[in-house]
């Protein structure tokens, strides 16, 4: 049987595979480029949101604290209700709301205050009901109901979530350039989560230097948000966990 003749490669057919090798190189490296751009775009909106975040909570503790530390701690009662009814530019959507009248008494005088809290239907079961609230001694018409629902920390809580999840895929993507292991992905995404969702709550109860711990879960809307995020992480990092032991 003869023998088939060794190819012998010209410098053409080098030249022509050492182009073929450099596209494929340039185009790995562009799209590693843009992985890590991409990266970096999301740890940008992460900080943008968990920025935002961090300025709802420090509003809402310094508003806390004002209160707790400033205003007089009071009882009032529940005399009555204000109707607000909106209606979209369009006409085909109107919305009613009620918001209810607080009268309490302050150094032998009488006063009156709307309260914010929107109430959908007509709350006249809570007529004649006492609340607490706050009543700034310097201007007894400045008043504040004491309530759980707190529009900054419910901010602070819902925008938190957006920020963790960009922020966990942008780290991945960067860490599956550099090296993505466990003990990686703890110390930079679930750990980093757990800890500023816990540093948050403790914020919360900056705000609340008359009452104990538990208060900040009956009184802060948003600790219970944070408080649900924070055990999200801790089942994401056990679910990694297993996964990573399968592997």
């Amino acid at each position: 049987m003869r023998k088939k003749k060794k190819h012998i490669q010209t410098e053409k057919e080098r030249l022509f595979q050492e182009d073929a090798a450099r596209k494929r190189k340039d185009i790995a490296e562009a799209k590693r480029s843009k992985r890590i751009k991409d990266a970096w775009w999301l740890v940008g909106i992460a900080c943008i949101l968990i920025a935002l975040s961090l300025g709802f909570t420090v509003w809402t503790v310094a508003r806390m604290h004002n209160f707790e530390t400033n205003y007089i701690a009071a009882v009032g009662t529940v005399s009555d209700y204000e109707v607000s009814h909106r209606t979209a530019t369009s006409g085909n959507y109107s919305r009613t709301r009620y918001f209810l009248v607080i009268s309490y008494t302050f150094e032998g005088r009488m006063y009156k205050f709307t309260d914010t809290v929107a109430y959908r239907t007509r709350p006249t079961d809570l007529i004649g009901t006492t609340t607490e609230i706050y009543v700034n001694p310097k201007n007894p018409e400045q008043t504040k109901k004491v309530t759980t629902a707190d529009d900054p920390s419910i901010v602070s809580a819902i925008s938190f979530p957006f920020g963790a999840v960009f922020y966990a895929l942008g780290t991945l993507l960067l860490l599956q350039e550099k090296g993505n292991s466990l003990v990686k992905r703890l110390f930079r995404i679930h750990l980093p989560v757990f800890l500023w969702c816990v540093a948050s709550v403790l914020l919360f109860w900056i705000g609340l230097p008359n009452d104990g711990f538990g208060a900040v879960f009956s009184r802060v809307e948003g600790a219970i948000g944070y408080t649900v995020v924070a055990g999200i992480a801790l089942l994401t990092f056990l679910i990694d966990v297993i996964i990573s032991k399968k592997k």
